[in-house]
């Protein structure tokens, strides 16, 4: 029979091996507590991020969740059983009243990727077409305040060019550039993609990564006021709809030397993270409905706009087609796509016959070309009064980016307007004297 004292030495482990469990889990608590205050210090508090540090807190939500990680990997892979379909969907429905599950994500987001990973993991295709139907991981922006006082600076600034020129000879696309300049934030992220796109990174031509990451930057962050007047500026003759088709350098960020099936492409974007989530976000916001009268399912112009400028700088980058219309594609095609044509046919015709597309595009574009003066609004700058260049010196990537045919006319025209009224001077004092 033991002594006392072999009894009381394991009474002391066992006390000790219990006080190492609890002190695991403490320290285990601590842990995901102090990462769920790092990520909401990082992160906006609804973003999907925050949701999943509030639920890294809780032991069996942070359990399901993993689950279902397991789950999207073992769906990749095309090798879940039916036993694991069946825990796959029971962590769904469990989570189904998690925040998790109506989290969203934010374009341009500090770690959008991991974002959209945590999104795709509550959305994840269990079922052929699923993705179809999946909602847009991406939270769509309202007009902020100040969006009346930039809009009306922009239209005053295209009606007032509209005074001093011809309207033939106006150049909206011209102007919005302008504008664009007088912005720090705009002038620093057109500068960035100018130099990006423009520069060749090889003999072979542009490094079109770095052009499209840098593209997708100016249309995340870029307020809409500013990227929406250069993209949509509204053109009545080839020259601006030609300076309107150059905005995104297509050369390097949308053409190639041969177009690919589209459905391809599709299938290269599906693979992208950001790319499918882009595509996402367009086929849910831009889906035209005959029965709107706004001909968009969603009945939101604003948030189809915002679809279509995220999709810039992907895989998809959709543009102008021509200096002739405002028709817009991606650079594709979908000859010999097979018994697939119809379904090549249907991504395609998203561009080139989207009239919720369409509409969103006039609608904003109408809406710059009214006459703030009519209206009661304060006065604004325009860019006539403001005392400094808008192109930077001969060699800046926005002077080459902006040093075309209709900088030139522009120019053409000032002068011409100057000759005029110098010959105007000289007949008055000719008739003065005669």
């Amino acid at each position: 029979m033991p002594g006392p004292g072999v009894v009381v030495r394991a009474e002391r482990g066992g006390r000790g091996a219990a006080s190492g469990t609890m002190m695991v889990q403490g320290l285990t608590l601590l842990l995901a507590l102090v990462d769920h205050i790092l990520v909401d210090d990082v992160t906006a508090p609804d973003t999907c991020l925050s949701a999943a540090g509030e639920c890294s807190l809780d032991p069996d939500c942070s359990t399901k969740f993993h689950t279902l990680k397991q789950c999207a990997g073992g769906s990749e892979e095309g090798s879940l059983q039916l036993a694991a379909r069946n825990e796959c969907m029971t962590a769904l429905f469990t989570l189904q009243s998690h925040r998790l599950f109506s989290c969203k994500c934010e374009r341009g987001m500090k770690k959008e990727k991991n974002c959209l990973r945590i999104f795709w993991t509550m959305h994840q295709s269990h079922t052929p077409g699923y993705d179809e139907l999946a909602p847009s991981p991406y939270e769509h922006s309202t007009p902020g305040p100040s969006w009346g006082l930039e809009h009306s600076r922009l239209a005053f600034l295209m009606t007032d060019s509209a005074r001093v020129h011809s309207p033939a000879s106006v150049n909206h696309c011209l102007d919005a550039a302008k504008v664009c300049n007088v912005d720090e934030n705009c002038k620093q992220f057109r500068t960035d993609y100018a130099k990006n796109c423009l520069k060749p990174a090889t003999k072979f031509g542009c490094n079109r990564h770095k052009c499209h990451k840098s593209l997708r930057r100016f249309f995340d962050l870029v307020p809409e006021e500013y990227k929406y007047a250069v993209l949509f500026c509204p053109c009545e003759d080839s020259r601006c709809a030609e300076r309107r088709r150059q905005t995104i350098v297509p050369a390097c960020s949308f053409e190639e030397s041969e177009k690919q099936n589209c459905l391809r492409l599709q299938d290269m974007c599906r693979e992208d993270l950001i790319c499918r989530s882009r595509l996402t976000d367009f086929q849910t916001n831009c889906q035209p409905s005959k029965k709107s009268a706004s001909s968009c399912f969603q009945e939101n112009h604003n948030a189809c706009l915002q679809s279509y400028t995220g999709l810039i700088g992907t895989i998809l980058t959709p543009n102008y087609v021509s200096n002739s219309s405002s028709d817009v594609s991606i650079w594709c095609t979908c000859a010999n796509s097979g018994n697939q044509h119809q379904e090549c046919e249907n991504l395609l015709s998203l561009f080139t016959s989207n009239k919720c597309l369409e509409s969103s595009i006039n609608w904003y574009t109408s809406s710059m070309l009214f006459d703030p003066l009519d209206n009661e609004r304060s006065p604004v700058t325009t860019t006539q009064h403001l005392g400094f260049s808008f192109l930077d010196n001969d060699t800046s990537p926005l002077h080459r980016l902006d040093s075309n045919k209709d900088v030139t006319h522009h120019r053409w025209e000032t002068m011409q307007s100057g000759i005029f009224q110098l010959n105007h001077i000289f007949v008055g004092w000719w008739m003065y004297f005669n």
